[in-house]
């Protein structure tokens, strides 16, 4: 078969001179195919370079663009006038492409010249859609793709270029042509400006922004990537090779702190050539289907749903998600309190360095800044016998950073000390049985009852919330291995800096909004609708009787509601009733004058476990002092009133660090959680279901499901993740 248009034409030499990224691609086709795509990407080129020609006026760039307009239309009842039309028309015909992305193509470039701003990611997907999905629709025709499921891949894939471009092109756009194709609707939401893209170094805010655009775009190379229709994926190597230029392309410029206010952050042509080599190798090698981009419902706004939520929405789906409260975190929310104005967690929650997923999404978010940390473990105690004593590592290599802090701590006798350092290889030796609990453990390991006093009970209720007589060996095993004995970096702690909910908020749900999902809050589900088998989830339906489908359901909710919502026949809902709730007490102080003077105080031999100073979260200019005291495995004190309990608070820490008795207490808050954590039964395996159930569309997250972690925000995360990997 003749060539359709002749080697060195017109469309050739406008392709070479780009030195384009897409032109790269061709060299994967057919030499007619190659020829092809040569002069349809001449048009483009020629289109975009029209606009972008800021030298001539308005009106003669409109009336150039107007007279593509009329080539197109004429290509197919005529003969179009420019030579590159003309080149372009005998490609059209033979490759039976329809006239509409062409038209979209030359609406898109047009909108350069009448609009440098977009309100919302709707208005500015119509135009990614014109300047990038439409090409990929018109390629896939001379690519003779033959299922109409390719032209989903090509919309998708299309964004994901274009998205990337935007990304690169940040600075360039507004310096060159005055043009911001970031949703200013995004820039408010982050306290963005329009002189903050002039400037080259981004704010904290414009770096939330660029974040986003980052997680954008490689929601829809996911996307497209899942929609890939088999049959059809020996028709698609180059856009595949393309794919594989832009996301390294996309990963560089994360690489690089999505830096791009200085100027594009471009592929150097040895990295364009490595990234062709190295799909090029992958074309024509089995690849693993991947499940169709869905509509999921992810129902609880805790950290389990909120990671389950941000891990499928990066991974290509579309996620709604769902929150009862008006405020995301679950058990582990902040609100602002009403007669201070102080942002105040429900219940005292610290981070720790081994909360590896945890930090990974704070980090994902954005939200690294509104941590608090410290960098080694770092805790006074006090007790009638020794008074103040700090358990404080070292920077040193474990476990000689360990071995500083169970020298300094004055709680320890000699003999405690080396059963504390023998611990890890003896519980090695003889772990843990299921169903065990830690003290009976703990002595089997001949551990100390010093040690046990000062050091591994006081760890165990504030790790598992239990009393260490019934507490589940395994779990602390697990905690006290990850916390302890790993890492120094392992044992730092972090505190939120603005309450649990802005580790977050917003930023989750603006990124829900800007891939097609959406945040919900204050919207409590009713109950899960079953088909008659009880093996598809039907429909979610609300109080108010409405009722809405998706393809997958995330039950992200706690043991407790999750039973009702789940079917009786399901292993889970049985495991669900079976767990027991294990209640926490905070009360928050305000005082006048300080109470301790460390930022966390832990305390022995007495009803009061934990004290921390929060008075960094206090409303600028409010002085005085804020302290959350902590009572673990609270028992039969839960049912006492306020005043009592603050009564009874505040004599165990006059008892135990005098100096307090010179502070005034000001204001109060009780915080009564009742099912704060989960505990199985006693001398029993603690068995917890996975993420995966009967019903085929239905998934679980949450602390309570088995992530080898007790009810951490840790395990909650981490149970987030795990789901969103069982769905794939």
């Amino acid at each position: 078969m003749s060539s359709i248009t002749p080697p060195g034409g017109t469309g050739e030499r406008i392709t070479r001179k780009s030195g384009s990224n897409l032109a790269l691609s061709f060299i994967c086709l057919p030499r007619e195919q190659r020829q092809a795509m040569s002069t349809f990407y001449a048009f483009c080129r020629t289109v975009d370079d029209i606009v972008d020609e800021t030298t001539a006026p308005l009106s003669e760039r409109q009336a150039r663009l107007s007279r593509w307009r009329q080539d197109i239309q004429a290509i197919y009842r005529g003969t179009p006038e420019q030579p590159l039309a003309q080149e372009l028309a005998p490609v059209v015909r033979r490759y039976l492409i329809p006239p509409e992305p062409l038209l979209e193509i030359l609406d898109g470039v047009e909108m350069d010249l009448t609009k440098n701003r977009y309100e919302t990611f709707d208005d500015l997907s119509k135009y990614c859609y014109r300047v990038a999905s439409a090409v990929g629709l018109v390629s896939i025709n001379i690519f003779s793709c033959q299922t109409r499921a390719a032209g989903d891949y090509a919309i998708a894939l299309g964004m994901a270029f274009q998205l990337t471009n935007i990304l690169r092109d940040v600075a360039y756009d507004l310096q060159k042509f005055g043009r911001i194709y970031l949703p200013l609707e995004e820039c408010r939401a982050f306290g963005v400006t329009e002189e903050d893209f002039r400037r080259p170094d981004a704010t904290p805010g414009m770096h939330r922004l660029l974040r986003l655009q980052y997680f954008r775009a490689r929601h829809y190379f996911e996307k497209a990537d899942r929609l890939i229709p088999e049959s059809d994926r020996s028709h698609l190597s180059a856009a595949l090779l393309m794919t594989g230029v832009y996301r390294d392309l996309l990963e560089k410029i994360w690489r690089k702190k999505l830096d791009v206010l200085r100027g594009p952050i471009r592929l150097t042509r040895w990295e364009k050539l490595k990234a062709l080599r190295r799909e090029r190798s992958r074309l024509g090698r089995p690849i693993q289907t991947r499940r169709l981009p869905a509509r999921i419902a992810v129902i609880g706004g805790g950290f389990a749903g909120c990671a389950a939520a941000f891990s499928l929405t990066r991974a290509g789906h579309e996620v709604e998600l769902f929150e009862a409260k008006p405020q995301l975190g679950g058990r582990a929310h902040s609100y602002q309190e009403a007669k201070t104005g102080t942002t105040l967690d429900n219940g005292q929650h610290i981070l720790m360095g081994c909360y590896h997923r945890s930090l990974e999404l704070v980090a994902a978010l954005g939200n690294e800044d509104r941590l608090e940390k410290h960098d080694r473990l770092d805790l006074a105690f006090v007790s009638p016998t020794h008074g103040r004593t700090v358990l404080r590592s070292s920077t040193l290599p474990p476990p000689f950073h360990l071995v500083a802090a169970l020298f300094s701590y004055r709680e320890l006798s000699g003999w405690d000390r080396w059963a504390i350092l023998n611990f890890p290889r003896r519980a090695k030796q003889n772990p843990p049985k299921p169903g065990e609990a830690t003290q009976p453990w703990l002595e089997r390991l001949r551990q100390t009852p010093g040690s046990i006093r000062a050091l591994w009970e006081p760890f165990c209720l504030a790790a598992l919330n239990a009393p260490i007589q019934t507490a589940d060996s395994c779990l602390f095993w697990e905690v006290t291995r990850q916390a302890l004995f790993g890492s120094a970096r392992d044992a730092a702690i972090y505190f939120d800096r603005e309450g649990l909910s802005g580790l977050l908020a917003p930023e989750l749900g603006v990124f829900l909004q800007a891939t097609g999902g959406k945040l919900h809050l204050a919207s409590p589900v009713e109950s899960l609708q079953y088909d008659e088998s009880h093996r598809r989830v039907t429909s979610i339906q609300w109080k108010d009787g409405n009722r809405k489908n998706f393809d997958h359901v995330v039950l992200a909710v706690p043991w407790t509601p999750a039973g009702k919502f789940l079917p009786a026949s399901d292993r889970a809902s049985s495991l669900a009733k079976s767990l027991r709730p294990g209640p926490i007490l905070g009360v928050h102080l305000w005082t006048d004058h300080p109470l301790a003077p460390d930022l966390i105080t832990g305390f022995l031999d007495s009803p009061l476990h934990w004290l921390f100073d929060r008075s960094s979260t206090l409303p600028p200019g409010t002085g005085g002092y804020l302290y959350a005291a902590v009572i673990s495995a609270v028992g039969e004190l839960i049912d006492h009133s306020g005043k009592q309990l603050v009564e009874l608070i505040l004599s165990e820490i006059h008892r135990l660090i005098p100096s307090s008795r010179a502070a005034k207490v000001t204001h109060h808050v009780v915080y009564k959680s009742r099912d704060a954590t989960f505990a199985g039964k006693p001398g029993k395996p603690l068995a917890r279901p996975g993420p995966v159930t009967s019903v085929e569309n239905l998934f679980l997250a949450g602390d309570w499901t088995e992530t080898g972690l007790p009810a951490t925000i840790e395990g909650a995360v981490l149970s987030g993740f795990q789901a969103a990997t069982a769905m794939d």
